[in-house]
């Protein structure tokens, strides 16, 4: 592996919710994508909370701790997260919280891992993403510090999408943004909110479209601009920064001539080529 600088960066678009009490395991493990029964201490795997027709509402990253869970979401959807689960506890014995801990993340330039650290873990969704972790006050290590949008720039290289303005929440089906290759729907583990649906699209054999990392020879279009094969629309720009994107597209289009904005684009890769676990299906 080469190695190059590792930065550290605080991830400020990032917000941390804290699930305990005795039925907490139970509580998430009836909500959420992600297996959670047998999730030892210190693991960090990926999660979303679907509608009951299977589109995302939430994805996030799940910390489990001996005596908790914590929840490491997009900032602007935390309070919309906490006031979902709040509706969904009834009378279980689960206390939820908003906290005051933040995200701090550890990486490489051009998608390299990094090597482990004490009390960091690898980012669950991409090697390439490095590590993160949950501290109290912003980390003092002597590494460089690098800006959260070179941070997410690297991101987008890696065709990792994120957040509510990359998936806006209840408008899509979480399978097409690649969560199966990242891990964070487990097919085995019997119910979840929008299971039934899930399910289905990963037994039909194929996705309609998919998420790809993209490059364009100038600075990349804005997200929201169509991606065309001739006149056919057949994609869109999810997010972008500098020359790089990602991008939904129908996948008997990504094998032709694609343009945006004017531009030809080139598929650079991705989760669903990138990650070894098999693509789940439509």
């Amino acid at each position: 592996m080469c190695l190059m600088s590792i930065f550290q960066t605080p991830l400020s678009d990032r917000a941390v919710l804290q699930v305990s009490g005795p039925e907490r395991v139970a509580f998430l493990q009836n909500l959420v994508t992600q297996n959670t029964a047998n999730l030892p201490a210190g693991a960090c795997v990926m999660a979303a909370l679907l509608t009951p027709q299977g589109k995302l509402l939430h994805e996030f990253l799940l910390f489990a701790e001996a005596d908790a869970f914590y929840i490491d979401c997009d900032a602007s959807q935390a309070e919309a997260l906490f006031k979902k689960l709040s509706l969904y506890k009834l009378r279980a014995e689960v206390s939820l919280s908003q906290t005051d801990l933040r995200v701090m993340a550890l990486w490489q330039e051009d998608g390299f891992a990094c090597p482990p650290t004490a009390n960091f873990v690898q980012d669950p969704r991409h090697e390439g993403l490095g590590l993160r972790a949950l501290v109290e006050t912003q980390s003092t290590s002597a590494l460089p510090s690098a800006s959260l949008e070179a941070w997410h720039a690297n991101r987008i290289r890696l065709g990792v999408a994120q957040g509510a303005g990359e998936m806006p929440p209840g408008t899509v089906f979480p399978l097409d943004f690649g969560l199966a290759q990242m891990h964070g729907v487990d097919f085995q583990k019997g119910c979840f909110i929008g299971q039934e649906v899930t399910s289905r699209i990963q037994r039909k054999g194929r996705l309609k479209k998919k998420i790809h990392a993209v490059g364009f020879a100038q600075s990349a279009p804005a997200r929201g601009s169509e991606i065309t094969a001739g006149t056919r629309a057949c994609g869109e720009i999810i997010a972008a920064q500098g020359s790089h994107a990602i991008a939904l597209i129908r996948e008997d289009a990504r094998d032709q001539a694609l343009t945006c904005d004017g531009q030809n684009l080139t598929l650079m890769g991705g989760v669903f080529e990138d990650l070894e676990t098999p693509a789940a299906d439509e």
